[in-house]
């Protein structure tokens, strides 16, 4: 079933990829042993494939333990005798076997990872990435505009930061496997109308109902851990006036509900944009204004608030539009800023802002949780980019090395992938890669066009004129993420008396809601969704989103003494706001995965582990001067999470076709009822 000579082909290649940049003869060395044992495996595949044709889940858990840890970042270098089985089976296997582990066909496998790279692959549109952004773009152009898409994407899982993995502990003489979210745990607007711009591309593709959505009111808050002198617990419910009467009335001054009430009318305006005008009528440049007439009144009282709809909300919080001064509203304000961008109140997107303090008070209004997990939804998308008979296909484990141009760099046409595979992209590149990766995958002609024609220097990141390079070399980045991945045996434990969700302040909500490691998101999904996890068993997520700094980390060695203390003392955070919730987590814990920036910087390809762009420095559209070049992304307007990913991701796909294609494409839409 194996071709020898490819075998040997690509590992050569890998071997050269992975010490390209290393000066480390020891890791060569180590390189080049692991791939001659591989080979001598692949021969006896050959020469015995029984052995080697066990395709169950837990032989593919084993691969992806031995292969990646998204959480654990220090899954061992080491490759065992037992994973080498389970990367073999997941190669050689025909059984249908389990799909979603990988998201690739068995019977695909050895094309995926021993393909000619002489064959020059044709698509009509090639993606870099497959984060939502990407996702979302290539599910619409291949199912509404029937594009042949090619996205290629360096980890085994696509998902970026939202992908979903499994892990499997030995307890006792069996092997349990959890099912882990990577990243947000926390979603509106897709169980109900009106829907968030996720649902809306889900519903646009034909998978609305593809995913069930699991609806629950509310999550508890546990404030100042750190004290437990002075521990607070509390519980925030969504829906209208729920909140005035709870938390605001109790812990607000006694202005505070007078400037709650003000505040939520003068950011209506800004709401009635992302209710009204659905994700599938964007798209980037000087042709964004037409599919938008439309919607004409939301349009206009769109363009009366002039550069607040994309500013920041900073004009509510400290004037002139408004100016909040309870210091509790403050605070909760930054402290649920925080939670969306990363940033305070006063730096986070002005829209984003109107729009939750719309979405989580209105009537009707819940939280939604994907049975299955973030996963689930991941599926379903990667399901609609493959969906049909174009033949489109999401490629993992496809590192791209550049953007191909034209001489001059004046048009993209494709893409080189790290293994020297060439893929032409006859319509067009769209780039879901953070923003500080793009110089790295242009070449200088490229990086010219986006220079206002002047070569740049190399590391030149400053000047007088910000060109588009120079917007993406020197946007600033927020702080990056520590993760705790736990799975508990639940014996005893009553999990009615638990929320699926904390989010737990461990200084407390009224000292510097934004300040480091002080907010961390629990998840306590099992509550809600019992699937993740054995019977007898359940799986917690505890994370400081966009409060962990790089620098502490930088410089260290994956694997060395340094980094484990690090990693140990880092977490004692994590491990102490699940004790604020399950005390004897500890000695309940059947495993425990720490995830630092260096993770998050060699997993998901972020730069510094960075959770993503500051407002102040997103690009206003995907847009370049490259012809054919799309960028998406949490890089562009409107930045972080989940529904702007997917709002930027459908604005990348329409830039794909003209305006009266996507004119069209509305006008079915909405016979069917979907926009």
């Amino acid at each position: 079933r194996l071709n020898e000579d490819i075998i040997r082909q690509e590992l050569d290649l890998a071997v050269l990829e992975a010490t390209s940049d290393s000066k480390d003869s020891s890791k060569q060395e180590k390189v080049l042993k692991l791939a001659h044992e591989l080979y001598k495996i692949c021969q006896q595949a050959n020469s015995s494939t029984d052995k080697y044709t066990s395709n169950s889940l837990g032989a593919n858990v084993v691969q992806q333990q031995a292969m990646h840890s998204s959480c654990d970042d220090e899954a061992s270098d080491e490759v065992t005798e037992e994973s080498r089985e389970a990367m073999i089976s997941s190669i050689v296997d025909d059984s249908p076997g389990i799909e979603n582990e990988l998201y690739v066909n068995p019977k695909d496998s050895a094309t995926a990872e021993f393909e000619n790279i002489s064959d020059v692959e044709e698509v009509d549109i090639a993606i870099v990435g497959a984060g939502i952004g990407g996702l979302c773009a290539g599910a619409i152009l291949n199912t509404l505009y029937k594009k042949k898409v090619g996205i290629y994407e360096s980890h085994y899982l696509p998902g970026g930061c939202a992908h979903a993995f499994d892990r499997a502990a030995q307890i006792g003489t069996e092997k349990k496997v959890f099912t882990f979210d990577s990243g947000p745990t926390i979603v509106l607007g897709c169980s109900q109308p009106p829907y968030n711009p996720l649902r809306q591309v889900m519903n646009a593709v034909g998978l609305g109902d593809d995913v069930e959505w699991i609806r629950y009111d509310g999550w508890g808050m546990v404030e100042n851990v750190s004290n437990n002198e002075s521990l607070k617990r509390w519980k925030l419910e969504v829906g209208e006036g729920v909140f005035e009467k709870g938390p605001l009335a109790e812990f607000g001054g006694p202005e505070a509900m007078k400037e709650w009430e003000q505040l939520r009318e003068v950011t209506k305006p800004l709401v009635s944009g992302a209710v009204d005008i659905p994700a599938m009528a964007m798209r980037p440049g000087q042709s964004s204004i037409i599919p938008l007439l439309r919607y004409f009144k939301s349009l206009v009282g769109l363009v009366s608030q002039g550069e607040t709809v994309t500013g920041t909300f900073d004009p509510f919080m400290n004037g002139p539009i408004f100016k909040v001064t309870d210091p509790w509203l403050r605070n909760w304000l930054d402290a649920l800023a925080f939670s969306l961008s990363g940033l305070p109140a006063s730096r986070t997107a002005a829209a984003a802002m109107a729009y939750i303090l719309f979405d989580m008070h209105r009537d009707g209004t819940a939280l939604d949780y994907p049975k299955g997990g973030l996963g689930a939804v991941i599926d379903s998308l990667v399901k609609g980019v493959e969906q049909g008979d174009k033949g489109s296909k999401v490629n993992l484990r496809r590192s791209v090395q550049s953007i191909d141009t034209t001489d001059g760099g004046l048009k993209a046409v494709g893409l080189t992938l790290r293994n020297g595979k060439k893929v032409k992209a006859r319509d067009g590149v769209i780039c879901n890669a953070p923003i500080w990766s793009l110089r790295n995958l242009l070449n200088p002609d490229a990086q010219k066009q986006l220079n206002n024609g002047q070569f740049p220097i190399a590391d030149e990141k400053t000047g007088s004129e910000k060109t588009l390079l120079k917007k993406c070399d020197t946007a600033e980045m927020t702080r990056s993420f520590l993760h705790l991945h736990l799975a508990l045996d639940a014996s005893g434990l009553d999990l009615h008396a638990l929320e699926p969700h904390y989010t737990v302040m461990d200084q407390g909500l009224c000292n510097d809601p934004c300040g480091e490691l002080n907010m961390i998101a629990v998840s306590n999904p099992c509550v809600i969704d019992r699937d993740l996890a054995p019977e007898g068993y359940i799986v917690v997520h505890a994370y400081g989103a966009g409060n962990e700094p790089y620098d502490v980390w930088e410089g260290l060695k994956r694997g060395s003494s340094e980094y484990e203390k690090l990693k140990e003392s880092r977490a004692q955070v994590l491990w102490k706001a699940v004790e604020s919730i399950i005390p004897d987590v500890r000695d309940r814990a059947v495993l425990s995965l720490v995830g630092s920036p260096i993770t998050h910087e060699r997993f998901l390809r972020r730069p510094k582990g960075t959770y993503g762009a500051a407002t102040e420095d997103l690009l206003k559209d995907g847009s370049t001067p490259i012809e054919n070049l799309i960028l998406c992304g949490d890089g562009i307007f409107p930045g972080i999470g989940v529904p702007a990913v997917a709002v930027n991701g459908a604005s990348a796909a329409n830039a794909m076709v003209g305006v009266m294609e996507q004119w069209k494409c509305m006008d079915e839409l909405k016979k069917q009822k979907l926009i």
